[in-house]
Parts: C-alpha cells; sequence; structure tokens
C-alpha cells in the first residue's frame, strides 16, 4: 500500500506588524501522490491583534476573503494546534508552498504567540521550481492563467483555493520535466526550507534590526566623553556600500563616536566621506568636487 502524501498550504495574515505575521487563516490540500484530492479544508483563526485596514479593502487585489469578524468569530492557533502538528507532521509526508518561506515564518510565529513547541517541517517551494523552469516569475494567480489552469471557482487570497492552485501549478510542473512528484521534490531538494532555517532567519533578521536602531543612536550625537578627541566634532557620512556589512558599518560608527566625530546622514562642505572599496568612481569624484575630505576606511582608521 502506498501511503505517500502531499500537502499543499498556505497562510493569510491579519497584519505583519513588526515583521511578523499574525496568521488568520490556514488553508490546505492533502493528496496522494497522483495528486486525487484527499481532503482540504480553510482553517479560520481569530489572530488575537488588530487587521491592517489595507488588507481588508475590497479595492486591495491582495484584500482577505473573510471579513475581521468571521476570523474573531474562530478560535485562536492554540486550539488549532495539535492538529495542525499532526497534519504537518504525519506519516510520509511531503510539503508544498508558493513562496513558501513566509508561511513557514508565520507558522513559527503562530507557535512563538501561543507559547507552544515549534512544528518541525520542511516544505518545498513551487514559486522556485516553476521560476526555474519556465525562466520566468510571476504570481500564484499569473502562473495558473499561464498554465491554463481553470481557476473560475478560485477565490486568490483565499488559503485553501491559493493551496489548491499551488499543487495544480506543481502537478503542471511534474508533467513538463517529466517528473513525478516524489522524483522533483528529491531532485530539487534545495527548494525546501525548514521550520529551523526560518527561525535563523528571524534571529538574523532582529539582530540586523538591532545593529540599525545602534547605528541610529549613534547618527547626530555627539559623544559628551570621547576616549580620545582626535575628530573634533567633525562630521562624517558613511558610504552606502559600507552599511551592506552592518556589523561593519557599526564598527566604524561606534570608533567615530568614540573619538569625537559626528555621523550625519548628508554630509556637508568640509565634512568628511568615508567609503567603502567599491565605490563608484563617479560618486567618489561627487564628494571630492563638493569639497569634502574622501577617506576610505584605512585611511580613517590611519588618523587615530
Amino acid at each position: 500500500m502506498n501511503h505517500n502524501s502531499y500537502l499543499f498550504f498556505d497562510c493569510e495574515c491579519a497584519n505583519c506588524f513588526d515583521g511578523e505575521g499574525k496568521i488568520c487563516s490556514l488553508g490546505y490540500v492533502l493528496t496522494d501522490d497522483d495528486f486525487n484530492i484527499i481532503e482540504k479544508d480553510d482553517v479560520l483563526i481569530n489572530p488575537n491583534c488588530e487587521f491592517d485596514w489595507y488588507i481588508l479593502n475590497p479595492k486591495n487585489p491582495c484584500h482577505l476573503a473573510y471579513s475581521k469578524d468571521e476570523f474573531r468569530a474562530h478560535p485562536d492557533f492554540g486550539a488549532y494546534y495539535k492538529d495542525i502538528k499532526k497534519l504537518f507532521t504525519t506519516g510520509n509526508r511531503k510539503i508544498f508552498g508558493f513562496a513558501v518561506d513566509g508561511d513557514v515564518g508565520f507558522v513559527n510565529t503562530a507557535c512563538e504567540r501561543s507559547e507552544v513547541p515549534y512544528i518541525q517541517f520542511c516544505a518545498f517551494d513551487v514559486q522556485k521550481i516553476l521560476n526555474q523552469s519556465y525562466n520566468n516569475k510571476m504570481k500564484l494567480k499569473e502562473w495558473c492563467d499561464y498554465l491554463k489552469i481553470d481557476t473560475a471557482a478560485f477565490e486568490a487570497h483565499r488559503s485553501v483555493d491559493d493551496a489548491e492552485m499551488t499543487m495544480l501549478c506543481f502537478k503542471k510542473v511534474c508533467e513538463k520535466l517529466g517528473l513525478t512528484g516524489d522524483e522533483l521534490y528529491e531532485k530539487y531538494h534545495d527548494f525546501t526550507v525548514t521550520s529551523d532555517k526560518m527561525l535563523e532567519v528571524v534571529a538574523e533578521r532582529q539582530y540586523k534590526k538591532e545593529l540599525k536602531e545602534k547605528i541610529e543612536k549613534l547618527t547626530n550625537k555627539k559623544n559628551p566623553f570621547p576616549k580620545k578627541d582626535v575628530f573634533k566634532k567633525k562630521m562624517f557620512e558613511l558610504d552606502k556600500g559600507i552599511y551592506k556589512d552592518l556589523e561593519n558599518a557599526f564598527e566604524v560608527a561606534k570608533l567615530i563616536y568614540d573619538h569625537g566625530g559626528v555621523i550625519t546622514r548628508h554630509v556637508s562642505q568640509n565634512g568628511y566621506f568615508i567609503y567603502s572599496e567599491n565605490i563608484l568612481k563617479a560618486v567618489k569624484e561627487k564628494y571630492e568636487s563638493r569639497g569634502n575630505i574622501v577617506l576610505n576606511l584605512a585611511e580613517l582608521k590611519a588618523m587615530l
């Protein structure tokens, strides 16, 4: 007996304020490995938070399929936790989604907010295999139209319908490549993301956010007690290239602050412009023509 099954899922969120999506629906389609539908449902969830007005606006093409009152009339994520965990972890089950990184992160956040253990699972991103196989990038509904999938019975951004459209798109890719779902999943396993990996991504995002906040706190501030007043209130602007490495950017900002300089977003004449090694020649010349003192990081450190 063949016990393989595929779970296609999609989440919608009440808001994504502070970079955290609060799930208000989790739709899924469960199939066998021949894509015959075994079960499907749209699980409405009370997000216990305010709704972003934009996603409830009918004029918004990405508006939610239900009213906020309908979502709030249902239990919160914690009440569904055991069933959702079972759905995601039962048997020899492969899990799929469209742009699935976000959905995996939403499930992690829902677990955090409900104070329940994370659900350990791995999900395959159907969007990535579509992009590669057809050398194109489109939204889910656009892919359905491109692949001539009949979507007349579906409502975009109704989670269960998005999950089924994802399934139909994946089925089309399998047919195009002449592979079974299992074969495609294994061949392109790099297109999967785990719940643990998304936790690392969130942690990294939070770390970068904290570094940006630290740099912001040093901006337009003069140190009242510099270690060594080398720069004596001189103004410094950092090249955008430096901010690509936030740890390095914070180190540079702290170095300037600790030695009496002031970081500013737009330096005036006679101020210092500190550039990264990959600066465009035209940018360097622009600041020099303004009368700024243009230095690279090694030259800045040599001043101390």
